[in-house]
């Protein structure tokens, strides 16, 4: 008996879960998808803005176009004054359809989830669905901006780099418009092109002012626009002044000759600039200081320094100087490279240098030379180069010379040896050559000879035959063009003669006629005259 109650239950239970899975599973499911937005995202303060909710149908639509629309659409607020018009509104199967609604904001629902009860009939199904909205409460745009300097005193021409850092401390993101810092950039933006900064984000923007003559006055400000208000703002960092200075110690330094003890260097220092620098410290290209406790030089004073240096290997030494000025600022300069070699003593050194004319100066400019090169030492010299030595004018005038390269060879054993070549010197005139060579160490040695280009010798005589009818042509074309010139004139003088001489003629001819023509008219009125007088004669007889 117990176990037929049992068997009963148990049919009752599975016939009951057996129905609720049919019911799921042939039960129509939701085929509206609801969403809601607003709009501003966020606010200051309390204002207008607008809601919107979109209703999607998601059922297919049959092949003939029909299916099952969304219908008696109706949308109803948890917050007063808000209206969505759906009146006749209807969703054809895979479309969509939105409702604004204008709703006043209140500081009282910033940063509260409003909620919106959506209805509306799916086929013959009543069906709703719950959306909300929040606008959140933002802050007021927050910028800051800061500027730095590497340094705020420089000489003229140094660089000064401003880094100016721009930090948006509000809750919105901000577009930077534009930074102008005008006696530093000028009046245009410094940035190439606008930037974006999130909420609570930094962006830094760097400018390389170069010192001109003068102070200046960094004033820097930026024009932001905030995202989400759209509203502008500026910022601006405090004023900083960038003075024009002049920390200048002058280095004089001077290289003593090499000796077996090194080579000593004497270094005059003088503070000609416009602030004392103390501190001073002066170290070698190796770091070793030169002067032992540091000092100070005010304006205008000056202080010698003499530091010694060895070497067994080629060596550029240079001395770098640092201080600090009035202004705290650092002040650090560096000399020029001077070389040390290892020493040589000279008493193992010995060039002898000659030269002498082997052909005298011909018609084309050139004389052979032999020089002579006897290393009387007990070292090979290296490099070996003879030049000619040339004058020039420079371009500002200046009477120059230089040496033209005229022969080279990379190594000088001991003993002797000589070279001919041919020079070309253009006129007769004192000459003057150098050799250059270094010795193991690479110190540099030059020696000079002299002579003078002379045309003397034996004449080359088809060089002197050839000058010789070279003259005589341009002689001749000389007296050819002269005697052409003349005749070119008398032609011409002879052709106005005749040419007045013509006119002449025409003139004398034309005064010919005309007395001819007065002569016969003349003889014309004396006949007339006789014949009348004959007439009257023979009347009274």
């Amino acid at each position: 008996m117990k176990l037929e109650m049992r068997c009963l239950k148990f049919q009752k239970l599975l016939t009951a879960v057996l129905c609720l899975m049919l019911l799921t599973i042939f039960s129509p499911a939701y085929a509206a998808e609801v969403s809601a937005s607003v709009l501003p995202v966020s606010m200051i303060s309390a204002g207008d803005g607008t809601i919107t909710i979109t209703l999607k149908n998601t059922n297919e639509p049959a092949e003939d176009g029909s299916g099952t629309a969304i219908t008696d659409i109706s949308i109803t607020p948890s917050i007063p004054d808000v209206y969505f018009d759906t009146a006749g509104a209807s969703i054809a199967p895979g479309e969509s359809k939105s409702f604004s609604a204008a709703c006043y904001f209140s500081e009282e629902m910033l940063n509260t989830s409003l909620s919106f009860t959506v209805s509306y009939t799916e086929g013959t199904r009543a069906r709703s669905k719950d959306v909300s909205v929040k606008v959140l409460a933002a802050k007021a745009s927050s910028v800051t901006l800061t500027r730095s300097a590497s340094t705020k005193q420089a000489s003229p021409g140094e660089e000064i780099t401003l880094t100016y850092r721009i930090s948006n401390t509000g809750d919105a993101p901000i577009t930077v418009t534009s930074l102008v810092d005008r006696e530093i950039g000028g009046k245009d933006s410094m940035l190439k092109e606008k930037q974006t900064i999130e909420a609570g984000s930094s962006a830094e923007v760097q400018y390389v002012y170069k010192m001109g003559k003068s102070t200046v006055t960094s004033e820097p400000k930026v024009t932001y626009k905030d995202t989400v208000t759209k509203e502008e703002g500026t910022a601006s960092a405090a004023a900083i002044t960038l003075g024009m200075v002049n920390s200048r110690i002058s280095v004089e330094v001077i290289q003593g000759e090499a000796t077996a003890s090194g080579v000593t260097f004497t270094l005059n220092l003088t503070n000609n600039g416009n602030q004392k620098i103390s501190d001073i410290k002066i170290t070698d290209d190796q770091g070793n200081r030169v002067n032992g406790d540091s000092f100070a030089l005010a304006i205008g004073e000056n202080r010698q320094l003499t530091y010694n240096v060895v070497t067994e290997e080629e060596r550029y030494v240079t001395f770098s100087i640092t201080g600090v000025t009035t202004s705290g600022d650092k002040y650090e300069d560096k000399t020029k490279s001077y070389v040390v070699r290892k020493y040589i003593d000279p008493d193992l050194l010995g060039i002898q240098f000659t030269a002498a004319v082997t052909e005298t100066l011909n018609s084309a400019g050139s004389i052979g030379v032999r020089f002579d090169i006897n290393n009387t030492g007990t070292m090979t010299m290296t490099n070996l180069v003879i030049s000619m030595e040339e004058a020039y004018t420079d371009e500002n005038g200046t009477e120059q010379t230089k040496l033209n390269e005229i022969y080279r060879t990379d190594v000088v054993p001991t003993g002797s040896f000589e070279t001919t070549q041919t020079v070309y010197v253009g006129e007769p005139r004192d000459l003057t050559f150098a050799v250059q060579m270094n010795d193991p160490a690479g110190n540099p040695y030059t020696y000079t000879a002299h002579i003078k280009a002379e045309v003397l010798g034996v004449r080359n005589v088809q060089e002197t035959d050839d000058a010789q009818q070279s003259a005589i042509s341009t002689l001749g074309a000389t007296v050819g063009d002269s005697i052409s010139k003349a005749l070119t004139i008398a032609l011409i003088v002879l052709a106005v003669l005749t040419v007045i001489s013509v006119i002449a003629m025409a003139v004398l001819s034309a005064l010919e006629k005309k007395q001819r023509r007065e002569a016969a008219r003349r003889r014309a009125a004396r006949e007339r005259q006789m014949r009348r007088e004959q007439r009257n004669r023979d009347s009274l007889s």
